[in-house]
């Protein structure tokens, strides 16, 4: 079994019940690829998200789409924006104490220079720390130039 530290940034906009909303988040995961060939990608910071499957890749998306989804929840059942923002910033909170212990282990190997994950951009963690923004988007928010891909790199 290997792992690594994984360092993503999502942005994404979310409709809830008469409101739309940005939500931009740094986080923290352990990638593990299984003996088995099963690869995971558990939460730490949020620490409820995991997703898996054969290939990194579709481990990955499916990692990002359990996060979603949990967005998704939390939108049908706010009735504001505010009850939104708070139920986000809540999830954001739960650290999955075990997977932190073993991240910031396998950060010291990767910053060593012991382990790496093979076509997997490094980005310095110290820079990309876990936080979140929750902001309620009007019309004037609404341009083509608030898209942006999601990244997720190794941490170094």
């Amino acid at each position: 079994m290997k792992s690594y530290p994984i360092v993503f940034s999502f942005r994404d906009p979310i409709v809830g019940n008469g409101f739309v909303a940005g939500v931009e988040i740094v986080g923290r995961a352990v990638l593990t690829e299984e003996d088995d060939g099963d690869v995971w990608v558990f939460g730490v910071q949020p620490g409820g998200v995991a997703g898996g499957d054969k290939q990194i890749e579709t481990a990955l998306r499916q990692f990002k789409e359990n996060y979603l989804t949990v967005l998704f929840d939390l939108a049908s059942d706010a009735n504001t924006f505010h009850a939104f923002k708070k139920s986000v910033d809540a999830f954001f909170a739960q650290t999955n104490k075990p997977n932190e212990q073993d991240w910031n282990g396998l950060h010291a190997l990767v910053k060593r220079g012991s382990i790496s994950l093979p076509g997997m951009e490094r980005v310095d963690a110290s820079t990309r720390r876990p936080s979140i923004q929750v902001v309620l988007l009007d019309k004037k928010e609404s341009k083509p130039t608030v898209n942006q891909f999601d990244e997720i790199a190794q941490a170094a």
